[in-house]
């Protein structure tokens, strides 16, 4: 609602083919430490909605036009080279899911997307690769799959 300078009140027209809502974003994965992990699917509507009202799409629980995400893959590989004292490992985070538009109910288009991040770290010592879980590269990895969901349905 909008309060108009003359101090009327006033809602504002939006049209309704800029109502979009995101729908059900699912953890499909099966193998891994994320593995059904329902927080894992939380986070990614949540940033799935900030690329949509970041594109200037209106959010709305009664839109008709929904963006659906199944999460199906999601995988970190630790690669490391050593030669001396000197040691780098390379950590590339790929996550892949398929989106899906729904109008009405039905569905329009689907996509499957990959999304990779890397991180490069170097010393001069011999570091103990551990293999945890990155929460940057994840979280990078995560929204270059959104957006190009996003992108490639809208």
């Amino acid at each position: 609602m909008l309060l108009l300078p003359n101090g009327s009140n006033s809602t504002p027209q939006v049209n309704d083919l800029d109502l979009i809502m995101v729908g059900q974003v699912t953890n499909e994965i099966r193998m891994g430490k994320l593995a059904g992990n329902r927080n894992l699917a939380v986070g990614v509507k949540n940033i799935l909605e900030e690329l949509l009202m970041d594109l200037d799409y209106n959010l709305s629980d009664q839109a008709s036009t929904k963006v659906n995400v199944k999460l199906v893959f999601f995988d970190v590989k630790n690669i490391g080279t050593s030669f001396a004292v000197f040691h780098k490992d390379v950590s590339i985070t790929q996550i892949i899911a398929i989106g899906e538009l729904e109008i009405n109910g039905k569905i329009k288009k689907r996509t499957i997307q990959k999304g990779t991040s890397k991180t490069i770290s170097t010393s001069t010592l011999i570091v103990a690769e551990d293999g945890t879980f990155n929460q940057q590269t994840a979280s990078i990895a995560l929204k270059k799959v959104c957006e190009k969901i996003i992108k490639d349905l809208l």
